[in-house]
């Protein structure tokens, strides 16, 4: 997979650090369910701590809604971008804007 969104694979998107021993980053697609290999396919997918940034901690992208919602915002505007879509064309993809 390669990301459209993080340049820097070896760090976590959302706190900037490395991965640890302790907890390994994990890829999250950033559109899940039926669009999860979209996502993919697409390059809008992140390296997240696997507890702390991605599935367990307070604030992480599964437990926090707010975070989630910034993550897709930032993936529709780097796809629009990167792909040259307007908002329509995204939202005929993803079924809605995050704007």
């Amino acid at each position: 997979m390669k990301s459209i969104l993080q340049k820097d694979e070896s760090r976590c998107f959302i706190c900037g650090q490395p991965a640890g021993w302790d907890d390994p980053l994990d890829w999250h697609h950033v559109f899940s369910g039926a669009l999860r290999m979209k996502s993919e396919r697409l390059g809008l997918v992140v390296r997240l701590h696997h507890s702390k940034c991605h599935i367990f901690g307070r604030e992480s992208v599964h437990k926090c809604a707010e975070l989630s919602r910034e993550l897709k915002r930032k993936a529709q505007q780097a796809c629009m971008e990167h792909y040259g879509w307007t908002e329509e064309q995204f939202r005929q993809e993803f079924y809605q804007s995050y704007l």
